[in-house]
C-alpha cells in the first residue's frame, strides 16, 4: 500500500470513529444478522469478490474470523464470484451452475462492472430484483439475503491519471446512484442492506489529505490486501462482533490488589501478586493468522483491531519492572508491568504455541481459494463466449472441485477444533523470579487462604453452637411457662386461692 506508513498518525485520528461505528442504511439501527451454526454462506458477485488477483479476499477473511473465534461451527463460506460478472449473467448461469445449490444465506456485491459499462440505474435494479426473486425461488427467506453496496471508485487517486492528467476510471457518481436506489428498495424486497461505500469512501478521502498516491486498492477499483480486510471488517462491525468487551476475572489468592482480564479466553485458578500472576487459560478462540493484512489493519486502525486479537491485560504490577510471558514452557516474550497493563496482544506474537497451527489454516484457505477461482474461472470463459460446455462437463468440474474443496475444509475445522480444547499454564514473571518461586508463594498464600477459611467456618460453627445453646433454653423456659398455664387458668376463673391473701396496698397518706 503504496505511501502509507508515512500518515499512519494522522490516519488513526481521522478513521477510528468511521472504523468503530461502521455505516449501515438509516432504516436500519439493528445489526445484520450472523453466519451460524450448518450455515452455508453463497458470495455472489463479480472480480471483487472471485480476487484473481489475490491469495485472499473478503470471503476468506471472513472465514477465518469465524473459525478462529467459533471454532465449534460448520459454517460454509462459499465463493461464488466471477470475474467481469454482473447481475444479468449471474442470472444467466443461475440454473447450470451446481455451486448455487444448498444455499442458507447469500450476500450480494455487484454493481461495478454495471457502473463501468453505463447500466442505468433502472436497469441495474431490475437485474438485482431478479437475483433476489431466484434466491427468493430457491427458498431463501429474505432475511437471509444481505446486499452490499460496491465498494469505492478511488478516481482521484494519482495512480488513476494519465501522463496528460485524465482520468482512467470515472463512475463513482453512477455508483452513488445504485447505491440510493438499492438503499430505497431493500426495505420493498424485505432484505438486509449493507453500505460499504461510504465509510471506504470516506476513509480514503482522509488518506489521500496526506498523499493521494494513498489507496485501499491495487488500480483504483480492486481492493487492496488491506481493502478486503477492511470491507470483511465492516461486515463483522455489522454483524456486531466488533464490541466485544474485555471479560474482567479477579485474581485470586493473596498478594497485591489488582485484576487480570482476558479477552477471547478464560482464566482460571488465577494467582496475583507483585513478582508476577499464574494460572490456566482456557482457549475458547484462536489467534487471526498473521497476515500481512491483518498486521497493517492493526497498525493503522487502533482499537479496531481488537476485533483480531487475544488481548491479555494485568493490573497490580510493577510497573517499571520486567516480566516474562510463560505459555507451559514456552515463552512468549519480556514486557513491562506498565506494557502488561495496557494489555498484551498474545495473538500476534510469533511464539504463541497456537500460531504455527494458524499458520497451516492460512495455507489451506489460501488453496481452497485457489481451487474456488479455478472452478469460477469456468464461468467467466462461458460469460466471455470463450469456451462451452456440456452439462456432462459441468458436473465432472463441479463434483472435482467440490470434493477437493469439502476435504480443505474438513482440514481447516479439525485443527480449530484441535487447538481450541487445549488448556495452558500460564505464568507471568518477574525478573529473577521463577516459576517455581511463584508457586511456593501461590501455594503459601492458598494455605493462608485456607487457613483463614478453617478459622472462619470454627467460628461459625461456634456461633451455631451457642445459637442451638439458646435455643434449648428457650425450649425449656417456655416448656416450664406451659406448665403453669392450669393454675393461670384457675385464677382467671375463680379469682385467688383462700389460703392466699392479697398484698394490702399502702397507705398513700403516709
Amino acid at each position: 500500500m503504496t505511501g502509507l506508513k508515512s500518515f499512519v498518525t494522522f490516519l488513526l485520528i481521522c478513521t477510528c470513529l468511521w472504523l468503530r461505528t461502521g455505516v449501515r442504511t438509516e432504516a436500519s439501527e439493528e445489526n445484520i444478522p450472523r453466519f451460524e451454526d450448518g450455515d452455508v454462506v453463497g458470495f455472489i458477485g463479480d472480480s471483487i469478490t472471485h480476487v484473481v488477483y489475490r491469495p485472499l479476499g473478503y470471503v476468506e477473511m471472513l472465514e477465518q474470523y469465524y473459525l478462529s473465534r467459533f471454532p465449534e461451527q460448520e459454517i460454509e463460506f462459499r465463493n461464488l464470484g466471477s470475474e467481469g460478472y454482473r447481475a444479468t449473467n449471474t442470472l444467466d448461469i443461475y440454473d447450470s451452475d451446481p455451486a448455487f445449490r444448498g444455499l442458507s444465506k447469500a450476500v450480494i456485491m455487484l454493481g461495478t462492472n454495471e457502473a463501468i459499462l453505463k447500466y442505468s440505474t433502472d436497469e441495474y435494479i431490475t437485474d438485482m430484483e431478479a437475483l433476489v426473486g431466484k434466491l427468493k425461488a430457491e427458498g431463501l427467506e429474505s432475511k437471509n439475503i444481505l446486499l452490499l453496496s460496491p465498494p469505492v471508485c478511488d478516481q482521484y487517486c494519482a495512480m488513476n491519471y494519465d501522463a496528460n492528467g485524465n482520468m482512467r476510471w470515472t463512475y463513482e457518481d453512477r455508483l452513488l446512484e445504485y447505491m440510493d436506489a438499492l438503499e430505497a428498495k431493500a426495505p420493498e424486497w424485505g432484505v438486509e442492506y449493507l453500505n460499504l461505500h461510504a465509510p471506504m469512501a470516506a476513509l480514503t478521502e482522509e488518506m489521500q489529505k496526506e498523499d493521494n498516491r494513498n489507496t485501499l486498492t491495487t488500480d483504483c477499483i480492486h481492493p487492496n490486501a488491506t481493502g478486503h480486510r477492511v470491507l470483511a471488517y465492516y461486515i463483522l462491525e455489522a454483524q456486531g462482533l466488533a464490541d466485544e468487551p474485555l471479560s474482567e476475572l479477579t485474581a485470586a489468592g493473596q498478594g497485591t490488589k489488582g485484576e487480570v482480564l482476558s479477552l477471547h479466553d478464560t482464566l482460571t485458578e488465577s494467582y496475583l501478586c507483585e513478582r508476577g500472576m499464574t494460572g490456566f487459560l482456557h482457549s475458547e478462540t484462536l489467534p487471526i493468522p498473521a497476515a500481512e493484512s491483518v498486521r497493517d489493519f492493526q497498525a493503522f486502525f487502533g482499537e479496531a483491531a481488537l476485533l483480531y486479537g487475544k488481548i491479555f491485560r494485568i493490573e497490580g504490577l510493577k510497573e517499571a519492572a520486567s516480566y516474562r510471558i510463560l505459555f507451559g514452557e514456552t515463552e512468549l516474550g519480556s514486557f513491562t508491568g506498565r506494557e502488561l497493563a495496557e494489555g498484551i496482544d498474545l495473538g500476534v506474537l510469533e511464539t504463541h504455541p497456537q500460531r504455527a497451527a494458524m499458520e497451516q489454516i492460512d495455507a489451506l484457505s489460501r488453496k481452497r481459494h485457489q481451487n474456488t477461482v479455478s472452478y469460477r474461472g469456468m464461468w467467466v470463459d462461458v460469460m466471455m463466449h470463450r469456451a462451452g460446455f456440456t452439462p456432462e462437463q459441468i458436473t465432472a468440474k463441479y463434483e472435482a472441485w467440490r470434493a477437493a474443496d469439502q476435504e480443505l475444509q474438513h482440514q481447516m475445522r479439525r485443527l480449530v477444533r484441535d487447538m481450541a480444547e487445549e488448556t495452558y499454564a500460564v505464568a507471568v514473571l518477574e525478573e529473577g523470579c521463577s516459576a517455581e518461586d511463584l508457586a511456593l508463594e501461590k501455594a503459601k498464600a492458598l494455605e493462608q487462604a485456607r487457613q483463614a477459611r478453617e478459622q472462619a467456618r470454627q467460628e461459625t460453627a461456634k456461633v451455631a453452637l451457642a445459637l442451638e445453646n439458646a435455643g434449648k433454653q428457650a425450649r425449656r423456659a417456655a416448656g416450664e411457662l406451659r406448665s403453669l398455664c392450669p393454675l393461670l387458668r384457675q385464677i382467671n376463673a375463680s379469682g385467688l386461692p383462700s389460703s392466699i391473701s392479697p398484698t394490702p396496698k399502702p397507705d398513700s397518706s403516709q
